[in-house]
């Protein structure tokens, strides 16, 4: 079975519906998920479109960055819709032979908005200045998979835009972060010269239709798309956010996934070997010594990996069900992603994907690698 790059229950509500309404087991949930799973990639391989191309789009980069750019809609051009012209500004300055998530919507406030505005006066990197009306007068285009000379090259290029504002970076965790992005919608993926949009569940995937109100194909942008019912659980990235429960939709559905059988997180244990912790924090290149983290004993390593549970987000889940031949036996073992951040006395955070091994038998998380 194919890894599923993302899986996006948190926007879309259809798997956790589904499940509760019909009351499917864990092994219905598992062998549903994995089937419509295959019947996207089948559509997409249609299209001409390799899944594991879209992977850094969907997931998050460790050496990429993502960022929230922001547009005062009352200073966009005029006659023109305020969110198309934002965007239309972004789009005209990313690279033509890279692949991002585009998202976009407006901040959401209410009369008490200098709540919003200090959000933003304490990660933001002003250009002009936060003086609009409302926070839902304040228009976000977020990408992710950008390089530091891109980010750079678009902020550049934004400023002589009348509505540009500046840019919230969202490459690390941060309340600013979380809120920038609680209601952004997912235009699509800019692949290359390709834009990768969701159409109508009753229009056949045969066919591509934009949706939006942005001209694509002026950008010289040609445009693929899927059936939203695809479009939302698969092609749909989730910027990470700060959410403190233990447990929600987003997660209990990533689990099942990629697991037949299902145990509550908060039950498990986080096991890192011996031997790899060692070399994690002692040999030269391993990533912990690297990042200035040796100091960390293997139960504060442990804690930190369970900790992340919490915020909701596993990726690159993988389902392997490998037979046993005549020189080996046979493999079955769900696994996953994490991303990780550990903060540095000095400059950004070290961040680091972490691969686990999901045994919901023996309720534990073994560390795979840490890269």
């Amino acid at each position: 079975m194919s890894r599923i790059h993302t899986l996006n229950a948190r926007g879309n509500l259809l798997f956790a519906a589904i499940r509760e309404h019909y009351k499917w087991t864990d092994d219905r949930t598992f062998r549903e998920i994995q089937r419509t799973h295959s019947e996207f990639l089948e559509i997409l391989s249609a299209k001409g479109i390799s899944y594991d191309e879209l992977r850094n789009a969907l997931t998050p980069q460790t050496n990429k960055h993502e960022a929230a750019f922001l547009f005062d809609e009352h200073r966009c051009s005029p006659g023109r819709i305020p969110g198309v012209d934002a965007a239309d500004a972004v789009f005209k300055l990313l690279p033509s032979k890279t692949i991002h998530s585009i998202l976009g919507g407006e901040l959401i406030g209410d009369d008490r908005d200098q709540f919003a505005r200090r959000l933003l006066r304490e990660k933001a990197v002003i250009v002009k200045d936060l003086a609009f009306k409302h926070p839902t007068f304040c228009f976000v285009v977020y990408a992710n998979n950008l390089s530091s000379e891109t980010l750079s090259y678009i902020h550049e290029g934004l400023k002589s835009h009348s509505g540009y504002l500046g840019y919230v970076p969202c490459t690390y965790a941060s309340l600013t972060k979380t809120f920038v992005t609680m209601h952004l919608m997912n235009f699509g993926i800019r692949h290359k010269n390709i834009m990768i949009l969701g159409h109508e569940d009753d229009r056949p995937n045969t066919e591509n239709h934009n949706l939006h109100m942005h001209d694509y194909t002026a950008l010289g942008l040609k445009i693929l798309s899927v059936q939203l019912m695809y479009f939302g659980i698969f092609l749909s990235y989730k910027p990470e956010q700060m959410l403190l429960k233990d447990s929600d939709d987003d997660l209990e559905i990533a689990v099942r996934a990629m697991s037949k059988e299902v145990a509550q997180f908060s039950d498990f244990t986080v096991f890192i070997e011996d031997n790899k912790f060692e070399y994690l924090t002692t040999e030269k290149d391993g990533k912990l010594a690297l990042a200035g983290l040796a100091h960390l004993t293997k139960a504060e390593l442990e804690e930190a990996v369970r900790a992340k549970m919490r915020s909701s987000y596993l990726y690159s889940l993988d389902w392997r069900d490998v037979p046993a031949n005549g020189t080996s036996a046979g493999y079955k073992g769900s696994f996953f992603n994490i991303m990780l951040e550990f903060p540095r006395e000095v400059g950004e955070p070290e961040r680091m994907t972490v691969a686990l091994e999901y045994q919901p038998t023996r309720k534990v998380l073994r560390v795979v690698t840490m890269t």
